[in-house]
């Protein structure tokens, strides 16, 4: 049974060059690709996914960032280890997108957005 991150935003204004460039690179800061080859050659590791972010929706133009991530499970603290890593990217970029409607969730679990420290706590 796998358990997945989600998340999306919305607005009634799409992204701006500024946030989308931002988005990558925070997206490629919290990159685990080279963590995912290397578990693929080795089986070293946790088995992780790529982050995920779905493409524009022409349908749901307030619909500006969208996506669901796998979380890893092949040890004991892996669920947490892959929360704890997607909840400061996903912190990372609701601050660069700070005006939209935010929801972002465990499976059925609502992850709590501390509004003091700007972030996701997954601890909640």
């Amino acid at each position: 049974m796998s358990i997945s991150i989600y998340y999306t935003a919305r607005r009634d204004s799409p992204l701006s060059s500024v946030e989308r460039s931002e988005m990558a690179s925070l997206i490629a800061k919290y990159s685990v690709d080279l963590i995912i080859s290397k578990y693929l050659e080795t089986g070293e590791g946790l088995n992780w996914e790529s982050f995920c972010v779905y493409p524009p929706d022409p349908k749901e133009p307030r619909l500006i960032f969208e996506g669901p991530t796998k979380l890893p499970d092949n040890t004991s603290d892996a669920l947490w280890e892959g929360t704890q890593h997607w909840c400061e990217l996903l912190s990372g970029i609701r601050r660069a997108i700070a005006d939209a409607e935010w929801s972002a969730h465990i499976d059925d679990h609502d992850l709590v957005w501390d509004s003091k420290r700007h972030e996701y706590d997954p601890s909640q």
